[in-house]
Formats: C-alpha cells, structure tokens, sequence
C-alpha cells in the first residue's frame, strides 16, 4: 500500500468517525427568528401528518407566527398571531397553539389565555377563543396536555404564593413564596375548547408531586410524603376530582430532606404507570426508585439502585466508548443527580438519570450537565441494561441541556450537546443504540461547518421524520433580548 493511498484512507474513515449523518439541507438566515422568552418548559415544534413539522416562531410587525416546513427544508405557509406563545400541540387533526395576552417579561406570563386552531394543510386559522382568565394577584404556573393521537387537551394550573411584581425580583423563581401552592386545578376542553369541567383533584398528601395523563383521557398523580416516607400514586377519570384509586410505595428517604426530582409517564396500557425518583436515603446515599404502578390491580413493582462510590465506580468501569472521541464521562457530583428523562419505547421503560448543578467560572455563574446514564428496564422495570451518553454541557439557565431521543425500527438515535469550554465551542453529539441488546452502534459529531458560532440544537425542538431529521440551531440567551437568531439543518440518518 502507498503512502499516498494509506494517507487517503485515513483521513476518509477519520471523516466518516466524525461525520455520521450527511446534511442535505440547511436554512442560514431565515425571515424569521425564535421568541426568547418563550418557556422551554414547553416544545415548540409538532410533527405533522404529512411528513413536516410546525414551528412557533418570530417574524416582523407581529407577536408570533407558526411556520410549517416540509421535509425538504421548503417553507409551506407561515401565519401570524398575537399574543405570547405557551404551548403548541395536536388537537382534533388540527394545530392548536394557546398564548397568553399579558407579554410582561417582568410580570411573567398572565392575562388571558386565547387559543388558535389552524388547518394543518394550509395554516388557515380556523378558530380563536379565550379559553382560561389568568389571576390577576398572583402568579401561576401553567402545563399542557395533548393527546398523541389529539383526541383531547388539558390544561393544569397551579396557584403560587408569589405575587405579581413591577420589579426585577419578580423574574427569579428562587424566590420562596413561588413553590407553595395555593390552588391546582384541571381544566378538560370539549371539541369546541370550551371549558368540559373544572377539577381540583384531591391530591394524596405530599410535598412534591408528578403529573402524567394517559392515552384514554385518564390522569395520575404521585406524590411524595417526605414525613410519613412514601410516594403516593393516585389515578383519575378526566371528570373527577377524586381518586380511583391511590398505591403506596415505602421510600427510606432521610428525614428532613427533600427528593431531588421526580418524573412519570402513563404506560401504553391503560392504568399502567411509571416513575422514576431521585433522593437521598437514611444512610445519605443517593438514591433511585424506578416503579411500575398498575392500577387495575392495586400493584406496585419497584426498582431500587444505590449510587454509593463502588457502584459509581463500577458503572464507570463498564463504559467503553464506540468512538474515542466522546469518552468524557463525566458522572460525578452524584449528589446532584436527578431524572432527566422517562419514557415507554417499544414495551420497555428508559430511564435517563444525570448530575446537574450550578458552577461559577470566568463567564459567571453556569449551569453545568455531566453525562446521562440510560437505564432500560422491562414492562415488569426488571433492569435489562444500561448504557452512557457520555458528555459535558455547560449552559445558561439550561439552554439545549436536554437529551433528544427518538425510537424507530430497534434503534434508538439520540441528541446531545456538549460544551466543555467557553460558550463558543459548543457542538452536537448523535447517537445511535440498538434498543434491543443496549450495544451503542455510533456516537458521531454532528456536521457543523456552516453552523453560526456558538449557536446550539434546540433539542426540544428536534424533528424526527421518515428518513431525516431536522435539528434547529439557536443562538444564546441574553438578558432581556426579546429575539433568538435561529438556524435549521436537514439531516439524513
């Protein structure tokens, strides 16, 4: 073999290590950019029948728009709207988007709530209507629910303590009065958005809690007593408030303490759910309990795993990275650790757990992600396997910190960014694992070459389609920049 031809070689599998995925679109500066202060608590992508994606997005002489773009990258229509946009979901084969009237970046979101229905099509705006009157004296914290197949929607509001402020201190939720709760309610919304009923659920006692909803319309809630040391699990009909009925879990959590996170997901069967619990036991070890709840039995099958420093260790032992590129295996700081990510694929529950704390360094104070232990359990959550995302990130307030993953023929492709420098140098991580045996079958970076410096994948916003994948690009946040500059990359797998 020449040297010329080895030379060829080289560099040709050493591309082929870096870049997994060929882009065969890209959108540099498009008409439009992304709201800032739109909440990432809430996605703002759908994907659409037809092998598209709808997007909110900011445009011009106008508070929002939604844009649909094809699978090649083409934009199809755009449709303005006003308003601050919350929340965009599927309802009745059409696009449905709520958006609060009051945009006071320093009062936080208020007012009315109004909703648009949109033809999915063609982006006619086919309704509008006010569907919830926000309180005026106090903030609330709102989520919404929409069905995957959008048969329903839902919305849930809880009542804070914290008071609408003029001043700055209004924009930290650190501030003590924001995590009591006053009131929760449910609101179920006919075909016509109007309010079906009112629900105030009669909640287990609890300190915390997690909310999920199932496919048929149900509703179940878990709460964790730290007194009494015991999570609570209760299910719901979508028409009342009180329990059908409520499981309990022992938990050895150290009096005194509060969990560090709590996550659940509705199983694919009816009355069948999951929840995954990070806390802090009596003997000051971190702590997981991963559960499966049946409802119709009255059942419960509970996983627990101890996150001591031999078992830290032995975890770490077992990674062997599929490219050596991305070996940074930073599971450390496990007093930190929370859930990140629970979710139903393919008759198997994930569970997605990973540290996550503030760091100060010469860009101030950051948020700082390690990397995410994927644990993969059976329907009954016997473990089967688990496997690392291997990874730093550092972040504003937790920009792109999320890990997007998406289930398709066995194999399981992911989504991360990683930033182990200053704010420029972040990139994107894609991952592919088959789902069946946890054996991870490519870990590549992603191309990037005409990618802004500095922008970072919207990982929420991640679109899977047929055969493709549509990553949106946006730049960091400022403090009080009301607009993101936005970038989108077309991607086969």
């Amino acid at each position: 073999m020449t040297m010329r031809i080895a030379l060829f070689l080289i560099i040709f599998f050493t591309s082929a290590t870096a870049f997994g995925q060929t882009q065969i679109g890209m959108i540099k500066d498009p008409k439009w950019n992304l709201v800032a202060a739109y909440d990432n608590k809430f996605k703002n992508t759908i994907n659409l029948s037809d092998n598209s994606m709808a997007m909110v997005v900011g445009v011009p002489n106008t508070d929002f728009a939604v844009v649909n773009i094809d699978h090649k990258l083409i934009q199809k229509w755009l449709t303005p709207l006003s308003g601050y946009p919350l929340t965009i979901g599927k309802f009745k084969n059409n696009i449905l988007i709520v958006a609060a009237n009051d945009k006071n970046f320093i009062k936080t979101f208020g007012g009315a709530y109004k909703a648009y229905l949109l033809e999915e099509k063609t982006g006619k705006l086919l309704a509008e209507k006010v569907i919830y009157e926000g309180n005026k004296d106090y903030i609330e914290e709102p989520d919404f629910f929409f069905a995957t197949d959008g048969s329903y929607f839902r919305m849930s509001v809880r009542l804070t303590m914290m008071k609408r402020k003029t001043g700055i201190l209004a924009l930290y939720q650190s501030d003590k009065s924001y995590p009591k709760t006053q009131d929760f309610n449910i609101i179920n919304y006919d075909d016509n958005l109007n309010q079906r009923e009112i629900i105030r659920p009669q909640m287990p006692d609890g300190e915390q809690w997690t909310m999920s909803n199932g496919a048929d319309g149900s509703l179940f809630i878990a709460t964790v007593d730290n007194n009494a040391g015991k999570i609570s699990a209760a299910t719901y009909t979508a028409s009342s408030a009180d329990p059908l009925k409520i499981v309990s879990i022992p938990m050895d959590i150290r009096k005194n303490r509060k969990i560090t996170s709590i996550l659940s997901t509705a199983g694919s069967n009816p009355l069948i759910n999951y929840l995954a619990v990070v806390y802090e036991n009596a003997e000051k070890e971190t702590t997981l309990i991963t559960a499966r709840i049946d409802f119709k039995d009255g059942t419960s099958k509970v996983a627990r795993e101890v996150f001591d420093n031999k078992h830290v260790k032995e975890l770490q032992k077992s990674f062997v990275p599929v490219n050596k590129t991305f070996d940074d295996l930073q599971f450390s700081k496990i007093e930190f650790l929370g859930v990140k990510h629970i979710a139903e694929y393919g008759g198997k529950l994930l569970v997605g757990v990973g540290p996550s704390f503030l760091q100060t360094s010469k860009y101030g104070t950051v948020t700082f992600d390690g990397s995410v232990l994927l644990k993969v359990y059976d329907s009954d959550v016997k473990q089967l396997y688990h496997q690392f995302i291997p990874r730093t990130y550092m972040s504003l307030d937790g920009e792109g910190s999320k890990v997007a993953y998406a289930l398709k023929d066995n194999t399981l492709r992911m989504i991360a960014n990683l930033r182990s420098g200053g704010f420029s140098s972040v990139y994107s991580l894609y991952a592919e694992m088959d789902f069946i045996t946890g054996k991870m079958l490519v870990t590549n970076k992603v191309a990037d070459k005409d990618i802004k410096r500095g922008f970072y994948v919207n990982t929420e916003s991640v679109t899977w389609l047929n055969d493709s994948f549509i990553l949106a690009y946006y730049d960091k946040q400022r403090i009080f920049r009301t607009t993101l500059d936005a970038q989108m990359q077309l991607l086969s797998y």
